[in-house]
């Protein structure tokens, strides 16, 4: 009676520690927007811009989590009519700091392909290499909702040079 005692107790402990490694565990979706901010030499022709993001991801108990994007966002000339279109993909890494309050700050590292392309005539466009990272906070907003909000520093490398901007974002996630 004593071993089948010690064997439900150990088979309910093993079933209570994998549930919460399960619960712990989250795969999300996310839609958010914000401003575009142009650096470097980008800033010599664009205008603070928009941009809107859809996202996917899945985090671990050990707090990281790989997260992919969807991104657009247009940036005005500073001179003339015509508008700098940003549109791609990013594979992202993220690390999140326990916050046993309900903030949850966050690192992000990005890699990915945008398109960037200007809209007058004669216009260009082109496919590159984007990188870059940032850091974030999420605020519970529910049981299964985050609200975050995250600033990156994300580059293109183009012909001879790098479009770099700054991506503010703000939004929600909700666990899937």
């Amino acid at each position: 009676m004593k071993r089948l005692a010690i064997a439900t107790f150990a088979l309910g402990l093993a079933l209570t520690l994998t549930a919460q490694k399960a619960q712990a565990q989250s795969l999300t979706f996310g839609l958010g927007g914000g401003i575009t901010i142009p650096t470097g030499t980008f800033s010599d022709a664009a205008k603070t811009g928009w941009h809107g993001l859809a996202n996917i991801g899945y985090g671990l108990p050990s707090g990281i989590g790989i997260r992919g994007d969807l991104f657009y966002g247009q940036d005005n000339f500073k001179s003339g009519g015509g508008k700098f279109k940003l549109a791609g993909g990013l594979g992202n890494i993220t690390y999140s700091f326990g916050g046993a309050t309900g903030v949850t700050p966050y690192v992000i590292g990005s890699l990915g392909m945008f398109n960037l392309k200007t809209d007058v005539t004669g216009s260009t466009s082109s496919t590159k290499v984007t990188y870059g990272g940032g850091l974030g906070l999420k605020l519970k907003a529910g049981p299964a909702a985050h609200l975050f909000a995250e600033g990156r520093y994300l580059s293109i490398s183009t012909s001879g040079s790098h479009a770099n901007f700054i991506p503010l974002t703000v939004g929600v996630n909700f666990g899937i």
